[in-house]
């Protein structure tokens, strides 16, 4: 399986309603930039994207489907920011897909990277519009091998 992992462009503060904060213009712009920079490197034969149902994440996705020529295929609360990891690795593990771009948030972005690559000194740390590739024979713990790690500019 080919996971790309994506974390949303910088939102709006936070304002008492977290799931409604939107893109900023220099989000979208981020989003925008390390999807034209990494986007070449992504196999879209197939791809599906999942993406978080909270509006800065949705319309990240929506960047996404523009840039990569690929659809939504899922919204699901598997990718919100407090989701279990291992909750999402076994739904993961239940598709039929083999080639996943997950849009979501911190803290579960770079937990999940954790988990999939392990915790063997590499910096999983993902800012806004971070995008990660990586490459496993099973989305399971320990069983993924980080391709590579990007950052907007």
């Amino acid at each position: 399986m080919q996971l790309w992992i994506l974390r949303h462009g910088q939102a709006e503060p936070y304002s008492g309603y977290d799931a409604g904060r939107a893109l900023t213009a220099a989000g979208r712009l981020q989003v925008e930039e390390i999807l034209r920079r990494q986007g070449p490197q992504i196999d879209t034969q197939g791809l599906e994207i999942w993406t978080s149902p909270f509006l800065r994440a949705r319309q990240t996705a929506n960047l996404a489907t523009e840039i990569l020529q690929s659809p939504i295929v899922r919204e699901t609360d598997l990718l919100v920011p407090e989701a279990n990891a291992r909750e999402l690795l076994e739904e993961l593990y239940r598709t039929s897909s083999e080639k996943v771009l997950l849009v979501s948030h911190q803290p579960l972005v770079s937990l999940l990277l954790d988990i999939l690559c392990g915790q063997s000194g590499q910096d999983h740390s993902m800012t806004t519009a971070s995008l990660a590739a990586v490459t496993c024979e099973v989305p399971a713990a320990d069983m993924g091998q980080l391709q590579w790690l990007a950052h907007p500019r």
